[in-house]
């Protein structure tokens, strides 16, 4: 099980936004995946932090990413639901911890092409 706690080394990490016509690279402490590369039409899971220590998921398709002011947004359709959830996160505020978490931990290989096969990180 992922806990704020596992995530908290990551805010250490560069920040920074960028895009591609098929890719972005959000380095967000609330981003886990390899290298910080998220996939447009990607699936992932979107879990979120309830504050008696639940935890809440939802498998995603990827759509984009967002930057307004200082905060960037992510949106995913939501596979079962057929919903839009969108999470946002203040990039300049480290003391901001993250209540939600975009990985791609739990989703299975087969659904990414073969060349993202191997993006996967284990938390400890």
């Amino acid at each position: 099980m992922i806990t704020k706690d596992q995530i908290k080394s990551r805010k250490n990490a560069p920040k920074g936004f960028q895009h591609t016509i098929d890719e972005y690279l959000l380095c967000f402490p609330c981003i886990i995946t390899n290298d910080f590369i998220v996939d447009v039409g990607g699936l992932y899971d979107i879990l979120d932090f309830g504050d008696n220590g639940e935890i809440a998921f939802a498998t995603v398709k990827f759509l984009e990413a967002y930057k307004t002011g200082n905060k960037v947004t992510i949106v995913g359709l939501n596979i079962k639901t057929g919903k839009l959830l969108k999470r946002s996160h203040c990039y300049n505020d480290d003391a901001q911890a993250c209540n939600w978490v975009l990985t791609d931990l739990f989703t299975n290989p087969e659904n990414n092409n073969e060349s993202k096969s191997n993006r996967h990180e284990v938390i400890q």
